[in-house]
């Protein structure tokens, strides 16, 4: 369990709270839905703690091993973290495309009409 990994946990949950701010600030989501989405950004806070826990509470034998490996491999721990971040602003995007598509709407029913609105405007240009 790498430490650097419980901070981005916490980062990401930070990010996820200032996200929903901005929605419920600007009108996209009313205050129905925010107990759900505080809930999933109380959690990537709370697992970045655990995780830091976890690292601390590795026996002392296991970090020295890790620590060994860590500095012959090739540059993993960046690769790592540039993989995480791609993930976790995935995951931001796919809960705010989600988030923004109307109750009673399929997203690919959103889709079509956001392309058929973006044609019209395209269309209306001389």
């Amino acid at each position: 369990m790498n430490s650097k990994l419980s901070q981005q946990m916490t980062i990401l949950g930070l990010c996820a709270m200032v996200f929903y701010a901005v929605m419920l600030a600007t009108g996209v989501l009313s205050t129905e839905v925010m107990p759900q989405f505080v809930v999933s950004a109380v959690l990537f806070l709370s697992s970045g703690r655990f995780m830091r826990k976890a690292a601390r509470s590795l026996p002392e034998r296991e970090r020295k091993e890790k620590q060994k490996s860590r500095t012959s491999e090739a540059d993993w721990p960046w690769l790592a973290a540039i993989v995480n971040w791609i993930f976790a602003l995935g995951i931001l995007a796919g809960m705010a495309i989600w988030v923004m598509t109307p109750i009673g709407v399929s997203f690919l029913e959103a889709l079509q009409h956001t392309l058929a609105h973006e044609q019209f405007f395209a269309g209306a240009v001389p």
